[in-house]
C-alpha cells in the first residue's frame, strides 16, 4: 500500500485540473448564428418503440425549419410491436416521412448503426441529424441545431436530458443528475476546442464528414458508439471543428425513464466504449482511466486509514475536494441547462459515485452488453 498515497494525490489532482478546465468551458459555450437553410435530414432508428414514436414524429413534423428544406427518415429496427404501423399512419400524411428497414448492405454492423447507417445511405440531406424514437423535440430544434453549422463547422453536439415529468422518483432523479454531469462535461470539453462526447439523443453532422471517415465501418462491430465513438473519428478526421449548441431552443429531453436494472444496463453499454477511446483519443482515455482511479482509490484508502488506524485526513480532503470539484459542473450545468430540480439529488449521487463507477467501469469493460433485447460481447 506504499503507492496508494502519492497515487491518490496525483489522480485527485489531475481529476480536479480537469474538471476546471470543463467548468471554465462551460462559461464559453455559444449559439448558432449561421442564416444558411440546407437541407436536413433527420434519421432515427427505432426498435419497439410504439409508447414513444407517435410523440417523437408529432413534434418532428411541427418544426420551424423551411418544410421542404428537411425530411425525416425512420429506420425500423425489427420492431415486434406497433412500431412500423405508427409510423406507416404518419407516412400516409406526411410526405417528408420515410420508413425503411435495414438492408443485407448493413448486415455486418452492430446495434443501433445497422439502421441509423441504412437511414444515413438512404437519405438526401447535407446535414444530418439524430435523435432516438422517444424523444421529445422543440419546434426550434432543427434550425436552431442548423444554425451552428457556420462554415468551418462539421458536427454539432446537442443537450439531452431526461424529461422533468419523468424525474420524480429517486432512481429518476439519480438518472437525471448523472445524465446532466456527463452533458455538462461533454459541453465544457467541446466549448474548448476538446470534444470528448456527444449523445445521439442530439446530435448533427455533416455527411461530407460522415464519408470522410468512413460511416460506421471502423466502429462497426461495437455494441454502442453510434455517438461518442463516431464523434471520435470525426475529431481525429480533423476535417471540421465541432461545438456545442449552447441555445435552449435546441434542448431535447427523453421519456424514457430507465428503471434501476435498466440504468446499470445502460451505462454499462455506455463504459463498454472506454477501452476502445485508447485507440481513438489517447488523452480522452487517460482522463477515463483518472476518473477509475480516483472512485477506487479513495475509498481503499479511506479502509486502508480505517484497518491500519492512521489518520483518515488525507483521503477525506481528496474526497471533499472531488466533490466540491462536481458540484461546481453540476451547478454551472443546472444554471445552463435550466435544471436546478435535480440538485437535491447531488448528496446521494455523490455518495454513490465511487462505487458506481468503479463497478460500471468493470463490468462495462468484461462483462456482456444487453441492448433492445439482443446480447453483445464484453465490450473490450
Amino acid at each position: 500500500m506504499a503507492l496508494l498515497t502519492p497515487a491518490l494525490i496525483c489522480a485527485t489532482a489531475v481529476y480536479v485540473c480537469v474538471a476546471l478546465l470543463f467548468l471554465v468551458g462551460l462559461f464559453r459555450t455559444r449559439t448558432g448564428k449561421s442564416k444558411a437553410r440546407p437541407f436536413v435530414s433527420v434519421i432515427v432508428a427505432a426498435r419497439d418503440e410504439e409508447a414513444f414514436i407517435g410523440d417523437c414524429l408529432a413534434d418532428l413534423v411541427r418544426q420551424t425549419y423551411p418544410p421542404d428544406c428537411y425530411e425525416v427518415v425512420v429506420v425500423d429496427d425489427d420492431s415486434g410491436d406497433r412500431t412500423p404501423e405508427i409510423v406507416r399512419a404518419f407516412c400516409a400524411q406526411h410526405p417528408r416521412i420515410r420508413l425503411l428497414t435495414p438492408g443485407p448492405e448493413d448486415a455486418g454492423l452492430s446495434a443501433k448503426k445497422r439502421p441509423m447507417n441504412t437511414g444515413i445511405r438512404a437519405s438526401r440531406g447535407e446535414i444530418l441529424l439524430t435523435t432516438d424514437a422517444d424523444c421529445r423535440v422543440q419546434p426550434t430544434w432543427v434550425a436552431a441545431t442548423v444554425a451552428c453549422f457556420e462554415p468551418e463547422v462539421g458536427a454539432v453536439v446537442g443537450f439531452s436530458q431526461i424529461d422533468r415529468s419523468k424525474s420524480i422518483t429517486l432512481v429518476q432523479k439519480l438518472q437525471g443528475i448523472d445524465f446532466l454531469a456527463l452533458m455538462a462535461a461533454a459541453a465544457g470539453a467541446a466549448s474548448l476546442g476538446v470534444p470528448l462526447a456527444a449523445s445521439g439523443q442530439n446530435l448533427a453532422y455533416r455527411r461530407s464528414l460522415f464519408n470522410a471517415v468512413g460511416g460506421f465501418r471502423e466502429i462497426g462491430h461495437r455494441p454502442s458508439g453510434d455517438d461518442v465513438l463516431l464523434l471520435q473519428l470525426m475529431r481525429r478526421a480533423g476535417k471540421g471543428r465541432i461545438v456545442f449548441n449552447a441555445a435552449p431552443e435546441a434542448f431535447n429531453a427523453t421519456n424514457r425513464a430507465e428503471s434501476l436494472l435498466g440504468l446499470i444496463r445502460q451505462r454499462q453499454r455506455w463504459a463498454s466504449n472506454a477501452a476502445y477511446q485508447a485507440r481513438l483519443n489517447r488523452r480522452f482515455f487517460g482522463y477515463i482511466v483518472i476518473v477509475f482511479l480516483v472512485n477506487l482509490l479513495i475509498p481503499c484508502a479511506l479502509l486502508d486509514a480505517l484497518l491500519r488506524g492512521t489518520s483518515l485526513a488525507l483521503p477525506l480532503i481528496c474526497l471533499g475536494v472531488k466533490t466540491l470539484a462536481d458540484f461546481a459542473i453540476l451547478l454551472r450545468g443546472a444554471a445552463l441547462f435550466r435544471r436546478f430540480d435535480l440538485l437535491w439529488a447531488f448528496p446521494l449521487w455523490a455518495a454513490l459515485q465511487p462505487f458506481y463507477v468503479v463497478f460500471i467501469g468493470l463490468a462495462g469493460t468484461l462483462g456482456g452488453i444487453v441492448w433492445k433485447g439482443r446480447r453483445h460481447g464484453p465490450g473490450r
